[in-house]
């Protein structure tokens, strides 16, 4: 345990409402610092649209003090304010991060320094690697620093945004804030196994993975599989205003389901969630493919399905619509390079496929409820040895303690 700790947590915008994986870890997070006993201060930026009376009734159910800024892009800016707030960026490379840029403007190092002398924390955490600018104010008081990193953010840049010669520029000021945070850090908690040994072999020793927060409550002890003839079959995505998740379902409903349909007719019914769905999408929606939006009560959506397809075509991080199925103990087809290096193994816990004839090869397989059953088995074990409570908060307690 940390009992009596004082953990200031620093995080970008407050992660409520929690819809998406990166939301579901920091407010996870939290609820795991205070649960180990320490007493937890949130420092957030937040957006207008954002219900601030909802933020502050979980901070105080939650015995947890929170403090919130406005982002300076939302601020209302004469001409003469807006040349100065784009000029200062662009003169200076390492603002080129305008995700960094955010955090060097005076109001919010005037709050984190006046919440640092008033609070007196024994340690600082700042949830995402770009908030190196306000890490200054913190080695200046001799106070320890851990950064979360949800994705290593150079590679997750170009993944999404793509290759041109002014992301270029902006990856090269990613890469600087990388470096810059690994500096000034003591330890860095990074997603995937994957990204631990990057930030291990070219930025600094200190890191060490700590899985999404999110996963343990989602592990099941055993899911019942179903001997059926036409098989339920989902992809989800948060939202495909996202591009890796956006691309996925293309190759899901434009090439994936069309092709099982043909190969083994009335088999299979798609059901896909998230929210913006792309309306040029929409013609291939019918009784075999389902678009069922925004799925609030996903736990009664998933006891429904039989398998789930989670195509990674492109992304950094861990992508919890992943690692759910797995933890929850659906069967699982997915690409390789999106399990990130964690040790799940095809035809043990999970089957691998690349192209669309490789995901229909892989639904054919998945027809014999035997294998169904026994990837569910496996997974969940693996995933109760990996993401449980105790397994991440042994992870934290152990870093912490160091410190």
């Amino acid at each position: 345990m940390l009992t009596g700790k004082k953990i200031l947590i620093v995080t970008p915008r407050f992660p409520l409402p929690a819809k998406g994986a990166c939301e579901q870890d920091r407010l996870a997070g939290m609820l795991q610092l205070k649960n180990l006993g320490c007493e937890v201060m949130g420092i957030s930026k937040i957006f207008s649209w954002q219900d601030q009376s909802s933020i502050q009734a979980f901070a105080q159910k939650n015995g947890i003090v929170v403090q919130t800024a406005p982002y300076q892009t939302e601020a209302q800016k004469t001409l003469k304010q807006k040349l100065f707030f784009y000029g200062r960026r662009l003169i200076n490379p390492l603002f080129w991060d305008g995700a960094a840029y955010e955090y060097s403007h005076r109001g919010i190092k005037e709050m984190l320094a006046e919440v640092i002398a008033e609070y007196r924390p024994d340690l600082v955490w700042f949830d995402y690697t770009y908030l190196w600018p306000l890490y200054g104010l913190t080695k200046k008081r001799g106070i320890p620093i851990i950064t979360r990193s949800l994705n290593f953010e150079p590679s997750h840049f170009i993944q999404e945004d793509g290759w041109s010669i002014i992301n270029f520029f902006k990856a090269i000021a990613k890469c600087a804030s990388e470096y810059l945070m690994a500096k000034d850090s003591n330890v860095i908690f990074s997603i995937t196994p994957q990204e631990e040994k990057i930030y291990n072999r070219f930025f600094s020793k200190r890191a060490t993975n700590l899985p999404l927060r999110g996963l343990p409550k989602l592990i099941k002890a055993e899911r019942e599989i179903s001997d059926k003839k036409i098989l339920d079959v989902f992809f989800m995505g948060s939202t495909y205003n996202v591009v890796h998740n956006r691309r996925a379902l293309e190759l899901v409903i434009k090439y994936i389901a069309p092709l099982a349909e043909k190969i083994a007719p009335n088999r299979f019914i798609f059901h896909v969630s998230g929210g913006k769905f792309p309306a040029k999408y929409r013609c291939y929606l019918n009784g075999k493919i389902i678009y069922h939006g925004y799925v609030a009560d996903l736990d009664e959506f998933l006891a429904k399905m039989d398998i789930a397809l989670i195509p990674s075509i492109f992304g950094a991080g861990m992508q919890q619509k992943i690692f759910e199925p797995l933890v929850r103990g659906i069967p699982l087809i997915t690409s390789r390079r999106g399990i990130a290096v964690y040790p799940f193994n095809h035809a043990e816990h999970l089957l691998f496929a690349g192209s669309a004839e490789d995901f229909v090869k892989c639904l054919l397989k998945m027809q014999a409820v035997e294998l169904r059953r026994i990837l569910s088995l496996n997974a969940i074990r693996l995933s109760q040895k990996l993401f449980s409570q105790e397994a991440l908060d042994a992870i934290i307690i152990n870093q912490l303690n160091k410190l």
